[in-house]
């Protein structure tokens, strides 16, 4: 009981003497104003200014104890993935100040789902920007995307490393035995199996969604799901291999967030390819899965891939899981791979390349086709780690409210 009083006292400190603007700013008026508002208001907080958000989280990261970060999405195509990523890295106590052009309570709205404090439309007004910057007591932000569900997304280092079996198990489990309301989704648009693993058809809702992203909303996304159960859809494509898709960059960011707001799991079967889809996907996961092969091309391509996530989303958290199997490939030693990737390896998945194949013929995920593979046990340990799913099922029902 004594000990209390001694832990609380300094994280109300740390909590009050945040102080210090962090700002990625488009234009001069807006800055100039900024600047007149501090003076005004006799702020002793520093204006530092950065030229784009990922230098701006990591001053944050770094050990900045900013109050407000000012973030201009006027130019964005992903401005939820964008906000989701700062709440992340700043928390609950930093305030988030989101700048754009386009007036909309619609828009606003979806900006405070995801992570922002308050959205200021431009050309900003000095009140506004007063109420924005000035000192309050309490908590100065909402939560991490409050009310918004979770993305994990699942990436290789190389191919048939097992990920879209790992996906789809994973999802299978999270969703049939942890009673999580999920999705799957296959954003390999032309040769996903995510359907064929799981004997549906992928229909033709995602390649319209990432190409017309102002159909996107929560009836579309109700539409162009493929219903599994009751408790999982999956959303996937097939198309045409000479059809040349012209996808929006902005679209994948207003269809996870649309995602977001019915599923309390999203679950990515990520391409390895790198494509601004791909990007804005790693900004807005919370969780980023790579199973790594241990040959010499998978271990370049792991601390490839680490280098990305730290450049371009600081604040997803990173498992790495010996996929176990490297083909033909000579293998590299797990210490070896360890200390070259500079973190140890967060599990390992068993090679069954016997269950597997089954599971894959027979349409169905490997916790149907073979309950006692040890990879189900496997993947079971993962949902612990990652999704905090215990031994008493969770009911999440996000966005549920909103139809």
């Amino acid at each position: 009981m004594r000990g209390a009083p001694a832990v609380a006292a300094p994280t109300a400190a740390r909590k009050s003497d945040r102080e210090g603007i962090v700002a990625v700013l488009q234009d001069q008026p807006t800055l100039d104003r900024v600047q007149a508002i501090i003076r005004e208001l006799q702020l002793d907080d520093e204006l530092n200014l950065e030229p784009t958000l990922d230098s701006a989280l990591r001053r944050v990261r770094e050990g900045g104890n900013q109050r407000v970060l000012m973030l201009d999405v006027s130019e964005s195509t992903a401005p939820i993935a964008e906000l989701s990523a700062a709440r992340s890295v700043g928390g609950s106590d930093l305030k988030i100040l989101a700048l754009g052009t386009v007036n909309d309570v619609g828009l606003f709205r979806d900006l405070l789902a995801a992570g922002a404090s308050d959205y200021l439309v431009k050309p900003v007004s000095r009140e506004a920007l007063a109420i924005g910057l000035e000192k309050r007591g309490g908590s100065t932000g909402g939560g991490p995307g409050a009310g918004l569900g979770q993305v994990i997304a699942f990436i290789g280092s190389r191919g048939g490393v097992g990920v879209t079996t790992t996906a789809v198990s994973f999802a299978w489990l999270l969703s049939d035995r942890h009673k999580e309301n999920t999705v799957l989704l296959d954003l390999d648009l032309h040769f996903g199996t995510v359907a064929l693993n799981l004997d549906s058809d992928p229909g033709s809702g995602l390649c319209e969604a990432l190409e017309q992203p102002a159909r996107i909303d929560a009836l579309f996304v109700d539409r162009a799901t493929v219903k599994v159960s009751d408790t999982l859809r999956i959303l996937a494509s097939e198309a045409a291999v000479a059809e040349a898709l012209m996808i929006d960059a902005g679209a994948i960011d207003v269809l996870l967030y649309e995602l977001r707001r019915k599923f309390g799991w999203v679950i990515i079967d990520l391409p390895r390819w790198v494509t601004p889809t791909q990007r804005v996907v790693l900004g807005a996961a919370s969780k980023v899965v790579i199973l790594c092969e241990r040959s010499l091309a998978g271990l370049r391509d792991t601390i490839r891939l680490q280098t990305l996530m730290r450049e371009h989303a600081p604040q997803t958290q990173v498992m790495l899981i010996d996929a176990g199997a490297s083909g033909e490939r000579a293998t590299v030693g797990k210490s070896e791979f360890e200390k070259a990737v500079g973190k140890s390896l967060d599990a390992t998945l068993s090679h069954d390349a016997k269950s597997t194949g089954s599971a894959t013929n027979a349409g169905q995920p490997l916790p149907v086709a073979a309950p006692r593979s040890p990879v189900v046990r496997e993947i079971e340990q993962l949902i612990t780690t990652l999704a905090g799913a215990g031994e008493t099922p969770k009911r999440k029902l996000f966005g549920f409210g909103r139809w």
